[in-house]
């Protein structure tokens, strides 16, 4: 009988301990990232490093000169200072110094069938919303995507629900290795981070 209850406690001790994990893991990350607001649409961004540099998605801001980046209970102004629109990636600079950068991972080491996270937090909350997921092809093309072909972006089976625009996903580190950009065809798709760089 002993033998029955440990070995029946063993395996809610491993989810268990993956729960906590995946939680912590996500609590880390949502330090780097923000809301992307601006007159048209609602997203996602993450600070690349510690000089006030965040990078979101193209079609988030909605042909806007100038707009406004959340976290917590702070709005911050940010200002656009590169896009690419073929790739849909854009890079916003606010002169706020407090913001925690992301940890850096490498999206050429990636391979299918690997744990991914995706996070957003789109309208500023407490805490930010997040899904997981596998890379199912971690480099994949897709055609006709908003009028363009994309080449070698990650396809996850992570859903990505509206928001998750620009925000970020991580391995099981908490290391970026992709930028949110849609959900389509049943497939999370993200630009590697070594083409965002």
């Amino acid at each position: 009988m002993k033998n029955k209850v440990s070995q029946l406690l063993n395996p809610l001790e491993v989810l268990k301990s993956l729960s906590d994990a995946t939680s912590a893991l996500v609590k880390n990350v949502s330090q780097s990232v923000v809301s992307v607001n601006s007159r048209m649409s609602r997203g996602t961004g993450v600070v690349l490093n510690h000089e006030g540099y965040i990078v979101t998605c193209n079609h988030v801001l909605a042909g806007c000169n100038k707009v406004a980046i959340g976290q917590g209970e702070k709005t911050y102004e940010a200002k656009i200072v590169g896009t690419d629109p073929y790739n849909d990636i854009a890079l916003l600079k606010t002169d706020h110094s407090n913001l925690t950068p992301i940890e850096h991972g490498d999206s050429a080491k990636l391979n299918t069938g690997q744990f991914v996270l995706a996070l957003a937090n789109p309208f500023n909350r407490k805490q930010p919303t997040a899904t997981t997921g596998i890379i199912t092809n971690p480099d994949s093309s897709l055609r006709g995507f908003r009028g363009t072909a994309m080449e070698n972006v990650i396809a996850t089976d992570a859903k990505l629900n509206p928001g998750f625009s620009g925000g970020p996903l991580v391995d099981v580190e908490g290391k970026i290795i992709g930028i949110n950009t849609a959900y389509v065809w049943s497939r999370g798709i993200a630009i590697p981070i070594n083409k965002v760089k």
